[in-house]
């Protein structure tokens, strides 16, 4: 099944390309001499994402002191460059990926996906790691369970099943189902994207953060953010095996260069978490 699967995903037609503007955007941020105008121009090409990116920079979250911004480049000035590329892709994804019937719960993948990526960004600072990255991987973290749904639905379905008869996690009902699992299928469809080790080696590990090699801090915390995402009720899936992340793979990993030292000094603004996610996802939707 497994070198099936993995023939499946190389071929598959169905599976969607990365947006154009996306691309570019990709293109110009690695110049060393690019400039607002040139971001500008790109974002102005798509009426749509200009008018949601408008709307993310005049949250309380980007903006909390509540000066309107009405224009693509201030909004550029207030989110950062640096933050622009996650963000488009934020506001992107939910709709590249069409899914079809009722089987497959697409709100609450990406509500999840949303709350790990902002929880991501927010404890990035406390291990002294990349706040663009952590959005961006926390964002695609499970991109694969839409890859593997796409290919094989109905057997997909089975895993789903799975997790909840046995109270697994779904990689593993993955694994034991098909040989491989949403990590290994995010990755390769990543690449299919051009997207950054930086990005893909965490996506790909973040469930074993120390099979990691050039990027295991980042797995870690990718790690942590989808655990605290869990514990947030923001999660796609039906198991509810215990969380303990005192024995979180990523927690052992990061827990000497952590700036503090109780976990629950991380945890206490999760709820401030949740409802920004939840802010991003009804803007990214529209």
């Amino acid at each position: 099944m497994r070198e099936k699967l993995l023939s499946q995903i190389e071929s598959f037609e169905d599976l969607p390309t990365l947006p154009e503007i996306i691309t570019e955007i990709m293109d110009i941020v690695q110049t060393e001499d690019f400039s607002i105008k040139d971001l500008k121009q790109v974002i102005e090409k798509d009426p749509t994402l200009t008018a949601k990116l408008l709307k993310i920079a005049n949250t309380f979250y980007y903006n909390p002191y509540g000066s309107e911004i009405t224009s693509t480049e201030r909004a550029i000035m207030q989110l950062g460059t640096r933050n622009l590329l996650p963000i488009v892709f934020g506001l992107s994804l939910t709709h590249i990926f069409t899914i079809k019937g009722n089987n497959f719960n697409v709100k609450l993948f990406w509500i999840h996906a949303y709350t790990c990526a902002h929880i991501a960004k927010r404890i990035s600072k406390y291990f002294s790691l990349p706040e663009p990255e952590a959005f961006t991987t926390g964002l695609l973290h499970d991109v694969g369970k839409i890859v593997l749904y796409k290919i094989i639905p109905k057997e997909y379905i089975k895993v789903i099943h799975l997790t909840e008869k046995e109270n697994i996690p779904m990689y593993k009902a993955e694994r034991r189902l098909f040989g491989l699992d949403h990590t290994e299928a995010g990755f390769l469809l990543l690449s299919r994207w051009r997207i950054p080790d930086i990005i893909k080696e965490p996506v790909k590990y973040h469930h074993e953060p120390e099979k990691a090699e050039n990027y295991k801090e980042l797995s870690a915390l990718i790690n942590i953010a989808n655990i605290f995402a869990r514990t947030s009720g923001q999660y796609f899936g039906k198991d509810t095996y215990g969380i303990d992340l005192e024995e979180a793979p990523g927690w052992k990993i990061l827990k000497e260069r952590a700036k503090v030292k109780n976990t629950e000094d991380i945890l206490m603004p999760i709820t401030d978490d949740v409802e920004e996610a939840i802010e991003f996802a009804t803007i990214a939707w529209g």
